[in-house]
């Protein structure tokens, strides 16, 4: 299981909007992540994803190979 803290930052504000995304699968992840753009509520903005995992095993890092996490 990969646990990924996800956050959009506001380009207009200090404003930002996060959750924590917990995945099984790519498929798993790949759709909470869509999930997760989807509720982003502002306009303009830019995300940042960091995986909680202290260590990522391979399984680890190909569900989460769509995307660029920081570990």
């Amino acid at each position: 299981m990969v646990i990924v803290n996800a956050f959009a930052y506001d380009k207009n504000s200090s404003a930002f909007y996060g959750e924590q995304v917990r995945a099984e699968t790519k498929e798993e992840f790949n759709a909470k992540m869509k999930e997760f753009e989807d509720t982003i509520p502002f306009s303009k903005y830019y995300t940042e994803l960091v995986c909680t995992n202290l260590e990522l095993t391979e399984e680890d890092e190909a569900i989460i190979e769509d995307y660029e996490v920081e570990n």
